[in-house]
């Protein structure tokens, strides 16, 4: 990526979530977009969307579960040309708020909106330590479009050849029988010695 600057970002406090979740969408302005281009590296961001929910799963432990769609144009790696695509995805995250002194609230055991599998998926992966409950919900979101991305777009019909390499006559290996043949015809062909009279 270009530089480390977020170009597009959208706080949440955690703190202030309940035990219902939270459900959020996503959507940068046509400004938002232009930047998020130039950091993603790509000729236009035309649409991005992304929905995310958000749940307490224990405490200070936080589960974000998100999917998304983007309209992005790259450059054909062969012959510069625009190439559309359209981009989609699903993905999770495991925030854990890092420990403060004694005095929190607690609420374990609360009750959570999202799915047992993606519970059992998310506990398995070790949680993002976060200071304080303030997160950056379009960070995980960025960084997942960027991971979407064709590494080497190509325009319709356009395939890439390699520079060919030019063999020598002697790499052949039928340029030695073109050889001896050729040594032959000037010799004369063989059995046709004249007959004495």
């Amino acid at each position: 990526m270009p530089d480390h600057i977020a170009p597009f970002s959208v706080w949440y406090d955690l703190g202030g979530l309940s035990d219902g979740g939270a459900e959020l969408t996503l959507s940068p302005t046509a400004a938002e977009k232009a930047a998020i281009s130039r950091w993603l590296g790509v000729e236009a961001l035309d649409e991005l969307k992304a929905t995310v929910r958000l749940s307490r799963v224990r405490n200070d432990e936080y589960a974000y579960a998100a999917n998304f769609s983007a309209d992005v144009v790259q450059a054909c790696v062969v012959t510069l040309e625009p190439v559309p695509s359209h981009l989609t995805g699903e993905f999770q995250r495991l925030f854990k708020v890092m420990p403060r002194s004694a005095g929190g609230h607690n609420r374990k055991g609360a009750a959570l909106p999202v799915a047992n599998e993606e519970l059992s998926s998310l506990e398995d992966d070790e949680p993002e330590l976060i200071e304080g409950t303030s997160i950056d919900l379009a960070a995980p979101l960025l960084e997942e479009v960027s991971l979407a991305l064709d590494p080497y777009p190509r325009a319709p019909g356009v395939v890439f050849e390699g520079p060919k390499e030019e063999k020598s006559p002697a790499d052949s290996p039928f340029a030695v029988l073109e050889l001896l043949k050729t040594q032959g015809a000037q010799k004369g062909a063989p059995g046709t010695a004249k007959k004495r009279s």
